[in-house]
């Protein structure tokens, strides 16, 4: 199964004998405020890709509590698209699983430790972004993480996915420690990767 990104969206497609679009963090509901936009703009980038399939990488509602508002929004999507979930630490009163194979390929939240031996993830969870300096302050951009690390006794090849949400509160990776299965972990040798494609280099140079 090939994985790639869809240029300048937070999102990657799986291709293989179906083509299967994934993102993660949503957190439809920040800041009190349901904003359609967010899953109408999910269902668009699933027509554009012509996707068989949507798979949701946890944290598609941003209350933990099962809120109707936002379950209403969950519920809206399951009508538009082939929807599978996988669950994440906000998705109260959401029925989902909490890991997700094909073949060594595993995809979950990075709420909790991994119980698959699969020897590729792709995890949401650190809406991970760089710190870059500009002028007498600097910006938060949303970056892709890629590389190879030790999680759960093993070594992976780890992808982790931009939040779909531009809103949602980042970890500039050069500066802050990961949360989630990450919190431990030393990413310095991680790559990061701007949205449009720019490589930025491994973590450690920043």
């Amino acid at each position: 199964m090939k994985v790639l990104k869809v240029a300048d969206q937070p999102a990657l497609l799986l291709k293989g004998r179906n083509r299967i679009l994934v993102v993660a963090d949503l957190h439809v509901g920040i800041g009190g405020y349901v904003d359609p936009e967010i899953v109408n703009s999910v269902i668009d980038l699933y027509e554009y890709c012509m996707a068989d399939e949507l798979v949701v990488v946890g944290d598609f509602k941003h209350s933990i509590a099962a809120r109707w508002r936002e379950v209403k929004e969950f519920l809206r999507l399951e009508k538009e698209v082939e929807l599978t979930f996988v669950k994440g630490n906000h998705d109260g009163g959401l029925k989902g699983t909490m890991e997700l194979e094909f073949g060594k390929l595993c995809l979950l939240h990075g709420h909790v430790k991994p119980k698959t031996e699969c020897k590729r993830l792709i995890i949401g969870h650190v809406h991970p972004a760089v710190y870059i300096e500009h002028g007498a302050g600097g910006i938060k951009e949303r970056v892709w993480i890629e590389g190879k690390v030790e999680i759960v006794g093993k070594k992976r090849e780890l992808t982790i996915l931009p939040a779909f949400n531009d809103v949602c509160a980042s970890t500039a990776l050069n500066l802050e420690r990961a949360p989630g299965i990450l919190k431990n972990v030393d990413l310095k040798s991680m790559k990061a990767i701007m949205l449009d494609g720019t490589y930025l280099g491994e973590l450690a140079l920043f």
